[in-house]
């Protein structure tokens, strides 16, 4: 009995070497796995900024097309009331000169009529002239 006790131990010797050999794996696969963790989370990072970055960049340059836009819009919008105002002028005065065209044509109207009135006067006055030379 005292031959198959050592071996005993060697086994065990054997087992717990194992055992630690699997422990030693183990924890440098873990470790292993953390460091590709922290890699990848790294340059996830690196690449969030990046993206981050760049929308920056690209909500400036929208912001300054919208600003150039509003303004546009603006000065657009002062120019169309300015026209619109001037319209409203030359359609007031259009209004004008029809009313001052009708005021016109009713003078003128009534100044052939007179004329008319004053041509018939005329003209009788000279048949009684001419009759009164006639008869004297």
């Amino acid at each position: 009995m005292v031959l198959y006790f050592p071996l005993f131990k060697l086994k065990e010797k054997v087992t717990i070497f194992f055992v630690i050999l699997v422990l030693l794996a183990s924890v440098y696969f873990y470790l292993n796995h953390l460091q590709q963790s922290y890699n990848s989370a790294q340059w996830s990072g690196e690449r969030c900024l990046s993206e981050l970055t760049s929308i920056k960049y690209q909500l400036n340059v929208v912001t300054e097309y919208k600003n150039r836009i509003d303004k546009l819009l603006t000065e657009t919008q002062k120019a169309h009331e300015t026209e619109k105002e001037r319209c409203k002028d030359v359609m007031d005065s259009c209004v004008a000169m029809k009313q001052q065209t009708a005021i016109c044509q009713s003078q003128f109207e009534d100044l052939q009529i007179e004329c008319k009135k004053v041509r018939e006067d005329y003209n009788k006055a000279i048949m009684e002239l001419e009759k009164m030379k006639s008869a004297g």
